[in-house]
């Protein structure tokens, strides 16, 4: 159940990420699509690192 809840909050970070990217380039904001892409990999890194360290 966790593993499933972790990989869902992944999803979600991809989605931010690819709304972000979305968003940025219709209205040529560049600090959006860098904020998105932060965040994301952030959220993405840190659920990966918890993934890992219960394995």
């Amino acid at each position: 159940m966790k593993f499933a809840l972790l990989r869902s909050v992944q999803v979600f970070a991809m989605l931010i990420l690819l709304s972000g990217l979305y968003v940025g380039i219709r209205d040529n904001n560049v600090m959006l699509e860098l904020n998105a892409l932060i965040i994301a990999a952030g959220i993405f890194y840190a659920v990966n690192m918890i993934i890992k360290k219960s394995n």
